[in-house]
Parts: structure tokens; C-alpha cells; sequence
């Protein structure tokens, strides 16, 4: 039993979603980060190694958490949808990766389309706003991966992202769509090769097609069904198409002949 103690809060507080905190698809670690990142003000530096060297750095005797670790818990945060990553371009010229993190996951929620809270694919955060997130250092998810970052913590208004959201949830209906065509053993090619090149977010999406169906009414017996394998497999594909909608790469749509 827990004696839960809070303090009222005056300054220096964070309010966050009890759908957020509570969110089962994230690990306890990634819920931290998580929290860590919407606490910081605008414009706050950092990205998942900056983290991780923070956490080494300012824990003594305590081992911090590994870079593997911290990269991992950011590629939670992207799968689930509270990070969404979009290319923008510099006033000197230069392309970058822009995260955007939020306290309630958008579009890529449930690649079913709807947040924690029921969000639909254009909605926004609670606030409105979201933290904008870059950073100048390497947040490869995958070693020998070709995904890098910029983090520089900002808000912006939810206004300014509506247009790119919509047209994202328009993209991303057309994968769908195309994806619950492909037949069983065509689904299963593109998801080895999935697992090939990036094994850890193949993970990770397939984790979050077991919870996402688990918590559905009825998910459970749709489990132990004959359907079971096939909902699990297309709904961890759908979750690989969300997590690359901004880029997607040729070599999980087009298999080789």
C-alpha cells in the first residue's frame, strides 16, 4: 500500500497526464526521460548522450544510464508518439532533424490512429504547444544507423504544425491501407527485413502491437485466435510504417525480387 505525500504545487512544478506517466507501452526509463525533457525550458541543449554523460557525471558511485540505454529510451518516446521528428531548414541553409516531444503522444500514438487520450491523428498536445527538440550530436538509434538529431529544447504553437500534421495522417491512412492488402507471407518478408536492419525498433514496435492488442476489448482472444499471428505482425508493421513516415526507406516498403 502506498502513503502518497505531494506537495502543493506553487513553482518549479511540472504538471504531466496521468495518461502519460501511466502509459504502459513505455518503460519506466523512458517515462523518466520523458519527464526530464518537458521540466526543461526553452531552448535547454541536449540529446540522448548528453543525457546519458549527465547521468554519469552527476551520480557518484551510482551507474548512470548507458548511452544504448538512453538512445533506446528515445526511440520509446518516437515510437509511442510523444516524439515526432521532422526535417527543417536553417537560416544558414542547413537540413536538420527536428524532435518534437509532447506530453500526450499525437499521431503515432497507436498506429491505430488515436492518442492515449483519443486524440485523433490531427489533434494536439493538452497545452497546445509542444517541445521542440534538436541537437548538433549523433542520436543514431541503431549503430552504423544513418538517423541523426539536433536538440535545442523550444515550444511552439500547435497552429504552426497543424498543416504538417494533417498531411502526415493523410500519408500515413495511404500506408495503412496498402500495408492491410499485403498478404501473410509478403507481410512477414517485409517485417524480416524490418528486423534485420533495424532490430531494436523492430522490437520496440512489435512490443507495442502486443500491448496496444492486449489492452484492446477483446484483444485477448484475438491473441489466441488464428488470427492472432497476422494482427500482431500487420499492427507491428504499421507501427514500423509511423516510426519512418517522414522518411520512409525503400527497403521496408519494396522487398528485392
Amino acid at each position: 500500500m502506498l502513503r502518497i505525500r505531494r506537495s502543493k504545487p506553487i513553482s518549479g512544478f511540472t504538471i504531466l497526464p496521468n495518461d502519460t506517466l501511466r502509459d504502459d507501452r513505455l518503460s519506466y526509463a523512458a517515462r523518466g526521460v520523458l519527464a526530464e525533457l518537458l521540466s526543461r525550458p526553452d531552448k535547454w541543449e541536449t540529446n540522448a548522450d548528453a543525457l546519458s554523460e549527465r547521468a554519469r557525471r552527476n551520480r557518484g558511485d551510482i551507474v548512470g544510464e548507458g548511452r544504448r540505454g538512453m538512445r533506446s529510451a528515445f526511440a520509446e518516446l518516437e515510437s509511442a508518439g510523444y516524439m515526432i521528428r521532422r526535417r527543417e531548414k536553417s537560416a544558414n541553409g542547413r537540413y536538420s532533424t527536428v524532435l518534437e516531444v509532447y506530453d500526450l503522444p499525437q499521431h503515432r500514438g497507436t498506429a491505430r490512429g488515436t492518442s492515449a487520450g483519443g486524440t485523433s491523428v490531427s489533434g494536439t498536445s493538452a497545452t497546445g504547444t509542444s517541445t521542440r527538440s534538436t541537437d548538433y550530436g549523433s542520436t543514431e538509434y541503431e549503430d552504423g544507423g544513418d538517423e541523426h538529431s539536433t536538440a535545442l529544447a523550444s515550444t511552439r504553437a500547435a497552429h504552426a504544425s497543424e498543416r504538417a500534421k494533417e498531411s502526415l495522417g493523410s500519408e500515413i491512412d495511404g500506408w495503412y491501407a496498402a500495408a492491410d492488402k499485403l498478404s501473410d507471407d509478403r507481410l512477414r518478408r517485409h517485417l524480416l527485413a524490418f528486423e534485420r536492419r533495424r532490430p531494436k525498433i523492430y522490437r520496440l514496435c512489435r512490443q507495442n502491437a502486443l500491448t496496444q492488442i492486449g489492452n484492446d476489448k477483446g484483444g485477448t482472444a484475438l491473441l489466441n485466435s488464428k488470427d492472432g499471428v497476422r494482427a500482431i505482425d500487420l499492427l507491428a508493421f504499421k507501427y514500423a510504417l509511423q516510426h519512418y513516415v517522414d522518411s520512409m526507406p525503400g527497403w521496408l516498403t519494396k522487398l528485392p525480387a
